[in-house]
C-alpha cells in the first residue's frame, strides 16, 4: 500500500499513523470559520447599535412621540400596484421563521439568558436602521411594466455617489444570492425538515423535497403570488404561535418575574464567576443577543428593502413606518413571547434547539404541542423560501442576470433547499453568522454614508386638515 504525504495531497493515507493529522488539519478549518463568525459577530453588534441610535437622534424619534400618527401613515399608497400592507407582509414573511423560534433558544443556549435584553437592544437601534434602508429603497427603486423594484443594491449604486458604487452594489447582490442559500434556505429547511420529521417519521430529505416543490409552485409566479400568499397566511399562523407561546407563559406565570430577573442580571453581571471569564459571558451574550436578532428581524442585512421596494407605498417615509412596525413585531413581540415560554418552562437546554424548542412546548401543553409547533414552523420556513428567493431574484437582476440567470439559480435554490433538510444545525449556524455578520457591516456602513438622504416624514396638522 503506497502512503499519501498529507501535506500534498490533503486527502491523507489509509496508514493508521496519519489518520490522526487529517484530524488535525479538519479541525484547523472548523477553527478558522468559527474565527471569521467571530470576527463579524464581535464587530456587528457595536455598528448595528451605533448607527441605529444615529438614526434615532436624526429622526428625532418621530415613531416614539408621535405613535398614532406613524401607524396612520402606514396605510397610505398612492396606486393600483401591491399595497403596501402586502408588500409588509412579504418582508414578515421573509423574517418570520426559524430565528423568531429556535433562533432564540440558540441564543439563550449559547449566550444565556442575558442574550434577550441585547437582542431587544439590538432591535430597538434596528427600528431606525429598518425605517432608513426602507426609506432608501423605495427613494432609488426602479420601474418597468411588471411593477417597481429594487433594493440594497439599488440604492447603494444609486446613492453612494462614487466612481466604485456600482462595484459595491454588485457585491452586495452576490451576498444576497448567498443569504438565500444560508440564511434564507438552508438555515430555515434544516428546522422545518427536522421537526416534520420527528411528527410523522419521514426522512429529512423527504419534507426537503416537498418544501422544494411547493416553493416551485410559488416563486414563478413572481412578487404578486407571493403576496397574495403572505397576506393570509402570516398573520393566521403568526396568531397561533402567539396563542401558543401565551399559553405556556400563562401556565408557567410564577416563573415570569425569574425569568425577567435572569435576562437582565445575564446581560451584564459577571458574579460569581472570574473578570475575564465574566467578560467573555457577557461578550457571548452581547454577541449571540444581536446576531439572532438580526437573523429575526433582518434590520440592516439589507435584504427586506427588496419587498418594501416593490410596494406602490404613498412616500419613501410612509413605506419606512412599515418597516418598523416590521422590527416591532418580528423581535419586541414574538422573540420575547418565545424567550419567556423558554425561560419559564424549566427546559434545560441541550444543543439541539430545534428539540429544545418542541420540549418548551410540549412539556407545558402536552403532545398535542409538538404538532402545532411544527405547523408553525413548517409555514413560517415555507414563506421565507417564498420571499428570499424574490430578494435573490432582484439581485440578479441587479447584476445583469436575465430568465437563463434566474432559472439556473433556482434549480440551485430547490436543490439546496433538499440538501439543507440533512445538514447538521451548528454548521448552518455558523454559515448564517458569518453572512448576516458581513452583509450588515456593508449595508450599516453605506446607510450611514447616505444618511442626509435618509429624513424623518413630515407630519400634517391634523386641525388645519379638517378645517
Amino acid at each position: 500500500m503506497r502512503r499519501v504525504d498529507v501535506c500534498r495531497s490533503g486527502w491523507g493515507s489509509l496508514r493508521h499513523n496519519t489518520r490522526p493529522r487529517l484530524i488535525y488539519i479538519h479541525r484547523t478549518e472548523v477553527l478558522h470559520i468559527e474565527a471569521v463568525a467571530s470576527f463579524f459577530g464581535g464587530i456587528m453588534p457595536p455598528t448595528l447599535i451605533l448607527v441605529g441610535i444615529f438614526f434615532a437622534v436624526r429622526l428625532r424619534g418621530f415613531y416614539i412621540f408621535h405613535p398614532l400618527r406613524t401607524v396612520k401613515l402606514m396605510t397610505e399608497r398612492k396606486g393600483d400596484g401591491i399595497s403596501p400592507l402586502r408588500a409588509a407582509t412579504m418582508a414578515l414573511a421573509g423574517t418570520l421563521g426559524v430565528g423568531n423560534i429556535t433562533g432564540v433558544v440558540s441564543a439563550i443556549a449559547m449566550g444565556g439568558a442575558g442574550a434577550i435584553f441585547w437582542m431587544w437592544v439590538s432591535a430597538a437601534a434596528a427600528m431606525s436602521v429598518k425605517y432608513a434602508e426602507t426609506n432608501l429603497a423605495v427613494r432609488y427603486r426602479r420601474h418597468d411594466k411588471s411593477g417597481y423594484y429594487g433594493g440594497a443594491p439599488y440604492y447603494m449604486d444609486g446613492g453612494l455617489g462614487k466612481k466604485h458604487a456600482h462595484a459595491v452594489g454588485a457585491f452586495f447582490a452576490v451576498l444576497c444570492v448567498c443569504n438565500a442559500f444560508t440564511v434564507g434556505g438552508v438555515l430555515q429547511v434544516n428546522a422545518a425538515s427536522r421537526s416534520a420529521a420527528d411528527l410523522t417519521g419521514l426522512p429529512a430529505y423527504a419534507v426537503g423535497v416537498l418544501l422544494a416543490i411547493l416553493t416551485l409552485l410559488a416563486v414563478t409566479g413572481g412578487a404578486k403570488r407571493i403576496t397574495d400568499v403572505t397576506v393570509w397566511l402570516i398573520p393566521a399562523v403568526s396568531a397561533l404561535y402567539i396563542a401558543m407561546c401565551a399559553a405556556v407563559i400563562f401556565i408557567n406565570r410564577d416563573a415570569v418575574p425569574a425569568a425577567l430577573s435572569a435576562i437582565f442580571k445575564g446581560a451584564f453581571s459577571t458574579r460569581a464567576v472570574g473578570g475575564g471569564v465574566g467578560g467573555s459571558a457577557i461578550a457571548s451574550a452581547v454577541r449571540y443577543g444581536v446576531t439572532r436578532g438580526v437573523v429575526t428581524n433582518e434590520a440592516g442585512a439589507g435584504t427586506s428593502p427588496t419587498a418594501h421596494a416593490c410596494a406602490d407605498a404613498a412616500s419613501p417615509e410612509a413605506q419606512g413606518c412599515l418597516g418598523i412596525f416590521e422590527v416591532f413585531a418580528d423581535t419586541i413581540v414574538i422573540c420575547t413571547l418565545t424567550a419567556l415560554a423558554a425561560l419559564t418552562s424549566g427546559v434545560r437546554f441541550g444543543g439541539d434547539s430545534m428539540a429544545d424548542c418542541i420540549e418548551v412546548f410540549a412539556s407545558s401543553l402536552g403532545g398535542g404541542a409538538e404538532i402545532l409547533l411544527s405547523l408553525c414552523v413548517f409555514v413560517f420556513v415555507l414563506a421565507t423560501l417564498f420571499s428570499q428567493h424574490y430578494y435573490a431574484r432582484v439581485a440578479l437582476r441587479y447584476l445583469g442576470g436575465g430568465r437563463r440567470a434566474v432559472a439556473v439559480f433556482t434549480v440551485l435554490f430547490t436543490a439546496m433547499i433538499v440538501a439543507g433538510s440533512c445538514m447538521a444545525p451548528p454548521a448552518v449556524w455558523t454559515a448564517a453568522d458569518i453572512t448576516v455578520g458581513v452583509m450588515t457591516v456593508c449595508n450599516v456602513t453605506c446607510l450611514y454614508i447616505m444618511r442626509r438622504e435618509v429624513k424623518a416624514p413630515i407630519f400634517k396638522n391634523e386641525r388645519k386638515t379638517k378645517s
